[in-house]
């Protein structure tokens, strides 16, 4: 199904905090989750009492407001995003699941170029802010898009089968586990995943496998350094490389690289930046147990 709506109409992305990090919540999160019904969030009947947040224009339609306001950055922001990401123009005949959904913004843009199906997944988010959004274009643009409130660690083949493009977008550095995480993903993988990320820059050692440490989105108000879970690109084409996927390719290096690897010299701190990776899946590997495979055991 092809929306009739513009591609400015149907933002509904995700955006996080300074640094990579999401905004936590002061009142109580389970306070605003959406009821479930089968496993499929419903319409909550009233909204959730949040304060505006600019990414939040990117989930209502565009207004063709100055240049100069902060709306026109947005979706600028995200436009380019959308170019640099390299999802296929015509979707047609393929599947999508996207990952930490948010607002809908990719998920609505890939029914937009024609996917046959498309599944849109959350949690952390959907528990806190972005649900209400995400329905409200959702109803607003008569999208068939399917929802689900499910963690990225918990993803199952067998309950939601295999997808033909898998969107991982602005989501691996939240992922507490993430070799866990990528295994499950690689599973639902049939033809491409694509992956951005922020990705580490240190003045030296970048092309080392480095991951800061992380807790989790749940505990970051009690972390002293890092906001997230940030790889160095080696690390990232690292994991993926060992969680399933044997085609790995680098689309995009974070912007003004060199001066971050210069700032962190000059502030003993890694800088970070956007990068985004294109993965293919190849044959499935067979499962290792103490040493053995398990068709040995």
């Amino acid at each position: 199904m092809r929306l009739d709506s513009t591609r400015q109409e149907t933002e509904g992305g995700r955006q996080k905090g300074a640094g990579g990090r999401r905004r936590r919540h002061t009142q109580d999160p389970a306070s605003h989750n959406p009821p479930i019904r089968h496993g499929i969030l419903a319409l909550p009947d009233e909204a959730s009492p949040m304060a505006a947040r600019p990414h939040q224009f990117i989930s209502t339609p565009d207004t063709g407001v100055s240049p100069l306001s902060p709306e026109w950055h947005v979706r600028r922001r995200f436009a380019r995003r959308l170019r640099l990401l390299g999802i296929p123009e015509n979707l047609t005949g393929w599947s999508v699941l996207d990952i930490g959904a948010w607002h809908g913004y990719f998920s609505f843009e890939c029914e937009r170029r024609g996917a046959d199906r498309v599944l849109a997944v959350d949690r952390f988010a959907w528990d806190r802010f972005g649900m209400t959004e995400f329905l409200a274009a959702h109803q607003r643009l008569g999208s068939r898009v399917e929802y689900q409130h499910v963690d990225v660690h918990e993803l199952d083949v067998e309950a939601i089968g295999q997808f033909d493009l898998v969107l991982l977008l602005g989501v691996f550095y939240h992922l507490r586990n993430p070799l866990a995480a990528l295994e499950r993903i690689a599973r639902v993988t049939k033809r491409l995943l694509i992956c951005e990320t922020h990705v580490l820059l240190p003045f030296i050692h970048e092309r080392y496998p480095l991951v800061s440490f992380f807790p989790g989105d749940e505990r970051t108000d009690e972390q002293t350094y890092d906001f997230c879970g940030i790889p160095t690109m080696t690390a990232l084409t690292e994991m993926l490389r060992f969680t399933g996927f044997d085609d790995v390719e680098i689309v995009y290096r974070p912007s003004f690289r060199y001066w971050k690897k210069f700032v962190a010299l000059v502030t003993t701190r890694p800088q970070s930046g956007r990068g985004i990776v294109h993965a293919r899946p190849g044959p499935p590997r067979r499962q290792e147990t103490g040493g053995r495979s398990a068709e040995n055991a």
